[in-house]
């Protein structure tokens, strides 16, 4: 692992952040921001975080930054109107866009905008997400095509949402790794929940959202339950009851396990002790729990689509996720020991190949670049 400071330094360089996911902790959206602010503040940069509420509460996260709240609640208003103003009266060298949203369609000519399009899943999964929710398509549809349209630089997680974004908009992204705090490498057996210590179990810990595919998995855990005996389901963090009829149906209920909410530690406890990490999702711009699962030694089950065959390389056993008998036999695979040990071999391997150092070095460089653009810009306006 190379040095966590970044050699390059932004000293000098205003930054003004849309930190509004700060109130989602537990989220990727929210690990980024935490990951990226942190380093620009040992690269000291100038950081204003930019929010529509009041801040009281997570100004101890980042106490070297300038915490800026303003205008409507209504995110759409304070996307499109408030931000602007300010960012007109306001001299920043970058705007930063980092979760998906953020980006106004006017231009503002005057600050370099730079938007983080994580992944265009929506797009790709338009039954899912978008055909029969139109109170979410409507202002997912314009945040996204102001990102792509009015942005001076897009920033994105993988080659695969790379791809993405260049097929649907023509548009050039920058592809910089999830800038993510260093992982563990090893956890306490003693903080595991009594419940599930000692016991054979796979993890999921990858949230509600659709895609994650929580209802295939559960379908072909139970096809797997029966026949590796004691194998049990921990499914972790909060939410999971909406599951409860089909988990009854499935005839699992005594093997899965609902951990609630965890703090980090123990989270990292109960990945670390699991046989596997199940992680089948439908479609993912970059997938960290994979990399958390190899940062602990933990082998991982997972499918060969969109981002996850480069974040997992040869270090998993793919399934087809739409198919439970599929995933079924994923998860008896692993029952292997030889196959398990392969992989978690592989697996720390491939955690090592994404050095968060490398990311936080790359990231300074580009908007460094952003800044030294926008500098310019400037410049041969004022000559104009």
């Amino acid at each position: 692992m190379t040095d966590k400071v970044p050699v390059t330094n932004l000293a000098g360089v205003s930054i003004a952040i849309d930190a509004r996911t700060i109130r989602h902790p537990g989220t990727g959206v929210y690990g980024y921001l935490k990951g990226a602010v942190q380093c620009l503040l040992e690269t000291h940069a100038q950081v204003s975080l930019l929010t529509n509420f009041p801040t009281d509460n997570y100004q101890k996260l980042f106490s070297a930054a300038e915490w800026v709240a303003f205008g409507s609640r209504r995110n759409l208003i304070w996307d499109q109107y408030d931000l602007p103003r300010l960012l007109r009266k306001r001299s920043f060298d970058l705007y930063w866009a980092p979760a998906n949203n953020g980006i106004p369609f006017l231009p503002v000519k005057r600050t370099w905008t730079i938007s983080t399009t994580h992944d265009l899943v929506p797009l790709k999964l338009p039954k899912m997400y978008l055909y029969r929710r139109p109170l979410f398509a409507l202002p997912y549809l314009l945040w996204t095509s102001a990102a792509m349209l009015s942005s001076d630089t897009v920033f994105t997680n993988s080659e695969s949402s790379a791809h993405d974004i260049r097929r649907a908009f023509r548009r050039r992204a920058t592809i910089i790794p999830p800038v993510f705090d260093d992982l563990p490498s090893s956890a306490a057996t003693r903080l595991v929940p009594v419940d599930i210590r000692n016991k054979t179990y796979v993890v999921y810990n990858g949230g509600l959202d659709p895609r994650k595919n929580v209802p295939n998995l559960l379908a072909g855990f139970a096809i797997a339950a029966h026949e590796w005996q004691g194998l049990r389901l921990v499914l972790v963090g909060s939410g999971y009851t909406t599951f409860d009829s089909a988990i009854e149906n499935l005839g699992i209920s005594k093997k899965v396990v609902r951990t609630g909410y965890v703090d980090e530690e123990t989270r990292w406890a109960i990945i670390k002790a699991a046989v596997a990490m199940a992680y089948p999702s439908l479609y993912e711009g970059f997938g960290l729990p994979l990399l958390e699962a190899f940062a602990v030694g933990t082998p991982v089950l997972t499918a060969a689509n969109s981002s996850l065959p480069e974040v997992a390389g040869d270090a998993a056993v793919y399934v087809d996720p739409r198919d439970p008998a599929s995933i079924a036999r994923g998860i008896l695979e692993l029952r292997d020991p030889e196959i398990a040990a392969d992989l978690r071999t592989k697996g720390m391997k491939r955690h090592l190949h994404f050095d968060p150092a490398v990311s936080r070095e790359r990231l300074v460089v580009e908007l460094l670049k952003a800044a030294q653009r926008g500098k310019g810009r400037s410049s041969r306006r004022s000559h104009v």
